[in-house]
């Protein structure tokens, strides 16, 4: 198992978020409906790519802004034309003139719970271009199916959600509909590096007047369960854990191999702990299951209450869920000897800066150099309560594809929406989009893409979320 910046990132995400929980959990059986469904439109292809908010993806993806270096500024510029054209007031700021961050503003009728409306516009770096279908800054559509997929790094981590964003602002804008509270676009640099002091962080903490009144973000993380080119599930993301990473180095390959053992048995030794986020998580995904260990986890109070044999083999993507984790991978060549990177996890009620000192203190024991990666805050749940959860709950359970709403915990992924929480924001992950799992694992790899339909239908499933949080009382 390698874990290098891709595995302790979006393991879960995107609909906008991280990739392998999405790719273990998302292998369901096909599960029976509920009840009645309403159809949902079929899309002309060639309506679907004269949309306007097709174009701005297209325009968006054309610009390059892989981390590193993360320039933000064609980005911001494009940004600027957009929502000048709409007559809605904002703001370029930060102060770093290669990487600035942009604010706009609708005003309400009245003060407080405004909405921040988050996306980061740096992408993760294209890795081999010869791979790539079509180049991963061109805004091309695909050549190679007969299905019209739009190629391009960011176009679901996460220029979509950007675009689907701007797109629901215009909308109330060019309606005349005065929401009734503030809402707020932010879109932010320097996410792919974790450094929200860079972007959303720096407003909260320099301009907190850009953010005045604003009490919930929706920003990525929101995971869709898709079965059979439908969506089954609108999964909130309301929980993610603690985590830090970093990459340990040794002379030679034996101390590495050894404290991947040592490791090994202290994550066997870590005690299993039930959240209430978590229970509620996983008797919202588990009937779609089809195994054992779907049908257990209805019941978490029985399978982790006793001393159930099966435990031992419970698969990590739901044994991560109700346990502090750690993860060694394979010592491999590097300067001066060998490396191994170590990540972990860690539940609400554990501390991260605790974990990492009890780190520190057995590396120091074994003489082992390390360089620390990324140190995450600790894990917090997000009220679901509010305006902002309310009417997203609202407008997801009124859509059109009848799919049941329930609440996501991301086990092994990071967000800004972890720095958020720690703030006291409420955050939510939140995803509009219908995304296969076999085109979310693409996100950080080669040939990212969406399938353009898919995007236009995520794109007015996200106006009418903010529609409904706009009218609401």
């Amino acid at each position: 198992m390698s874990l290098g910046r891709d595995a302790r990132r979006r393991l879960a995400l995107y609909g906008g978020a991280a990739v392998v929980a999405a790719l273990v959990l998302v292998l369901p059986r096909l599960v029976t409906r509920l009840g009645p469904r309403t159809k949902v439109k079929v899309f002309d292809y060639e309506a679907a790519e004269r949309h306007e908010a097709s174009r701005v993806l297209v325009e968006y993806l054309r610009i390059d802004t892989q981390n590193p270096p993360g320039r933000t500024v064609e980005a911001v510029e494009m940004w600027k034309r957009l929502f000048d054209c709409e007559g809605i007031p904002y703001e370029v700021v930060g102060d770093d003139p290669e990487r600035p961050i942009f604010v706009a503003r609708m005003r309400g009728r009245q003060p407080g719970e405004a909405l921040c409306l988050l996306h980061h516009m740096d992408v993760y770096a294209p890795g081999d271009l010869a791979k790539w279908h079509q180049p991963p800054f061109a805004g091309r559509m695909g050549e190679r199916e007969d299905r019209p997929y739009l190629y391009g790094r960011g176009a679901i981590d996460m220029k979509n959600i950007g675009v689907a964003n701007w797109w629901a602002m215009a909308q109330l804008a060019r309606s005349g509909v005065v929401p009734s509270r503030d809402v707020v676009f932010v879109a932010e640099p320097e996410e792919e590096s974790i450094r929200p002091e860079r972007g959303i962080g720096w407003v909260v903490e320099n301009r907190p007047d850009l953010l005045e009144g604003v009490t919930d973000f929706f920003n990525e993380g929101g995971v869709n369960e898709v079965i059979a080119s439908e969506i089954e599930r609108f999964g909130v993301e309301v929980l993610q854990k603690g985590t830090w990473g970093m990459t340990v180095t040794a002379p030679s390959k034996e101390p590495l191999e050894e404290l991947k053992a040592f490791l090994a048995e202290r994550d066997r030794e870590l005690p299993f702990r039930l959240i209430p986020e978590v229970v509620e998580f996983l008797r919202f995904i588990g009937p779609s299951r089809g195994d054992m260990w779907g049908r257990l986890v209805l019941y978490p109070e029985r399978l982790f209450g006793t001393n159930d044999p099966r435990l031992p083999t419970m698969p990590d993507v739901y044994r991560s869920l109700v346990k502090d984790s750690l993860y060694c991978g394979e010592p491999k060549p590097a300067e001066g000897g060998f490396a191994v990177d170590v990540v972990a996890t860690y539940l609400p009620g554990s501390s991260v800066a605790d974990g990492l000192s009890v780190m520190e203190g057995w590396l120091k024991e074994r003489g082992l150099s390390r360089r620390l990666r990324f140190v995450s805050k600790d894990s917090r749940p997000t009220p679901r309560q509010g305006r902002a959860w309310e009417a997203l709950t609202r407008a997801l359970e009124l859509d059109p594809t009848g799919a049941q709403v329930g609440t996501y915990v991301l086990s092994g992924s990071y967000t800004n929406s972890s720095w958020l929480r720690d703030r006291g924001y409420r955050a939510y992950g939140v995803s509009a989009f219908n995304i296969n799992i076999y085109d979310a694992a693409k996100a950080h790899t080669v040939n990212e893409r969406i399938l353009l339909p898919d995007f236009v239908d995520g794109v007015e499933r996200m106006d009418r979320i903010l529609r409904e949080w706009a009218t609401a009382p």
